[in-house]
């Protein structure tokens, strides 16, 4: 018998609380013996209660192997169960062997004595009883989750009750205003709204998740394989839009559990060394595959760390953390009911290991709400106290609102009302907007004429034929980005698009700030200071132009399209290349402007007065 486990054993098992108790109550049992302390060759019959038995099969085979079971075949197993129905039969029952004995250790596992044939009970050279885990055995398995701690007591409790609910508990990240008193009534059904058909927005996710729920129902009918099921996805956009609350709904629209953490309450475990991380990791896994059906919810993915941008000292670390998460992954999409939810403000940042197909292969973009969307969740967070249609009034005015926006803004609406002693109204939502400030006029004539810059470059290029533009009148006190105006169209993508194609993208980045130096000699920051500017879209699409692509000077590939962020680190002769072409285009988009600077400037005029055009090519 193995008394001591490589690490990688030993880390496997402690992910598994149902084994991990079994291989304590099994050691417990047999210490003592010759074949425990000397490893005594002979027969051992273990008597192991009836829900027990097969996790005592599990960890009797890693005591009896050591994690090898290669040694091992099928006349010469070292662990049987008598008297059971198999879950995987191999076509020969137990009984059908002859007893003979054995050049090396075998061990027999029963529920009772009578099971056992006669013949078998006298040639055995030890027979043991294999009692049920102890309080002792519950809280060393919550300590090698990883999980809270408890106090003796309640792991006394715990120890007392039946076999799958000493499991669950045991894995339960966190008892905390648990009852002791009564563990054994059954725990009421959760609340299980809001559920995501009954929220507004998430469309991109909306024929996803219903082909899931009806996955998920023919699998709970034995009518789909659980290999059939779509079981990762990875949800992508920028804060406030609603990617913890899909993952919360979409299991209430399931009736799974949800298993909410983050990397970062996996690098903050205990003292935050590798293991603790690995350790606490592997707890949240465990968490949701020993449950019945589980939606794990796993938000700031980004910070799992990417293989290919690993330097230095750290490099170990992140190896480690991103081989272990990927295991993890595989093992838990394999279990029945599990299904995992990561969440990024920042996708490319992300392995790519983990978003292939079979992993976290479902992408599901997450953008702000769209008009009709930003009324609906509104109006959702009012709970319909006034319906979107009433609120397009003020919710078409807040095109930066992220949902989480959305519902702060119902929360001070109705508080307003509550200290009217009244139900929700519209003025209630209007005075609970955001303080606004008028924009001097010369700003707006900038903003202007900053808008109609990127309009003329877009007709230009060809890529679009009719352009709307919206500026705003009034900045929002406090918000270091501001809406002042935006150009919408629709683009007509090139399947294939050739160099051409993509030094137009730039200049239609670049047509705002070159129209601002045309009519006013001088640039405002207008078109920087930020993620997704302007200046950040053009500088990217450079890189991917002479990095990527090989379109540049030289025909070479450095780093792939979708790894053009902030942590790629370009070499000098790429960056001095990316400035010749934006400096290049800047000065095309410059020319053209100058040459269309009366157009310009009659364009911007209307704009200053209407505060919203269309522009048609034709």
């Amino acid at each position: 018998m193995h008394h001591r486990f490589k690490n990688a054993v030993f880390q496997e098992t402690s992910r598994n609380a149902a084994q991990f108790l079994m291989l304590c109550s099994l050691r417990r049992a047999l210490r003592g013996t010759d074949q425990f302390e000397k490893n005594a060759k002979g027969i051992i019959i273990c008597l192991v209660g009836k829900e027990w038995i097969w996790h005592a099969k599990s960890a009797a085979m890693l005591l009896m192997t050591g994690g090898d079971r290669s040694y091992y075949d099928d006349f010469r197993r070292p662990v049987y169960v008598i008297g059971e129905s198999a879950r995987r039969s191999t076509g020969r029952s137990v009984e059908d062997f002859t007893v003979f004995r054995p050049d090396h250790q075998v061990l027999y596992l029963a529920s009772s004595l009578d099971a056992v044939k006669h013949s078998l009970q006298l040639a055995a050279d030890v027979v043991v009883d294999v009692n049920a885990p102890t309080a002792r055995h519950v809280l060393a398995a919550r300590k090698a989750l990883g999980v809270d701690e408890i106090d003796r007591q309640l792991a006394e409790a715990i120890a007392q009750q039946p076999a799958e609910i000493v499991v669950g508990l045991t894995t339960r990240k966190s008892l905390k205003g648990l009852d002791v008193a009564n563990l054994s009534e059954p725990v009421s059904a959760p609340d299980r709204s809001p559920k995501l058909s009954d929220l507004p927005g998430y469309g991109p996710a909306r024929a996803w998740v219903g082909a899931i729920k009806q996955d998920v129902a023919g699998w709970r009918e034995g009518k789909v394989a659980w290999s059939d099921v779509d079981r990762g996805v990875l949800l992508i956009g920028p804060p406030g839009t609603g990617k913890t609350l899909f993952a919360t709904a979409l299991a209430n629209e399931l009736g799974f559990d949800l298993i909410a953490t983050s990397v970062g309450a996996w690098q903050g475990a205990n003292k935050g060394y590798l293991g603790d991380m690995l350790a606490a990791m592997s707890a949240s896994f465990a968490d949701a595959t020993s449950r019945r059906g589980a939606v794990l919810l796993v938000d700031e993915l980004d910070a799992i760390g990417d293989r290919t941008t690993m330097r230095g000292d750290h490099a170990y670390y992140e190896g480690n953390v991103i081989g272990r998460f990927l295991d993890l992954t595989t093992h838990a999409l394999g279990q029945p009911g599990t299904i995992i939810v990561g969440a990024t403000n920042y996708g490319h940042l992300i392995d790519n290991a983990i978003l292939r197909s079979g992993r976290l292969e479902k992408h599901v973009h997450l953008d702000l709400p769209e008009d009709e969307e930003r009324a609906e969740i509104l109006a959702y967070h009012l709970n319909h106290a006034l319906s979107a249609r009433e609120l397009r009034d003020v919710t078409d005015k807040l095109r930066l609102a992220t949902p989480a926006d959305l519902e702060k803004l119902a929360r001070a609406a109705k508080r307003a009302a509550r200290i009217r002693q009244n139900t929700v109204s519209i003025e209630d939502v209007k005075v609970s907007l955001p303080a606004k400030t008028p924009l001097p006029e010369n700003v707006v004539h900038r903003i202007c004429v900053h808008e109609i810059g990127h309009a003329l470059m877009t007709i230009a290029s060809g890529i679009a034929d009719v352009i709307s533009i919206r500026v705003e009148s009034h900045m929002i006190e406090g918000e270091p980005v501001q809406d002042g105006g935006r150009v919408h169209y629709k683009v007509r993508d090139a399947a294939l698009p050739v160099e051409k194609d993509l030094l137009a993208r730039i200049r239609i980045m670049l047509g705002g700030t070159a129209a601002e130096e045309v009519v006013f000699g001088s640039r405002s920051i207008g078109a920087g200071g930020f993620e997704d500017s302007d200046l950040d879209q053009a500088t990217r699409l450079a890189y991917r132009i002479v990095g990527s692509y090989g379109l540049g000077k030289w025909l070479r590939f450095q780093v792939g399209a979708d790894r053009v962020d902030g942590s790629f680190h370009p070499s000098a002769e790429l960056r001095a290349e990316v400035d010749g072409v934006l400096a290049r285009e800047y000065r095309a988009t410059k020319d053209f402007l100058t040459k269309e600077k009366s157009r310009l400037m009659r364009l911007a005029a209307e704009l200053v007065v209407d505060r919203q055009m269309t522009i048609d090519k034709g």
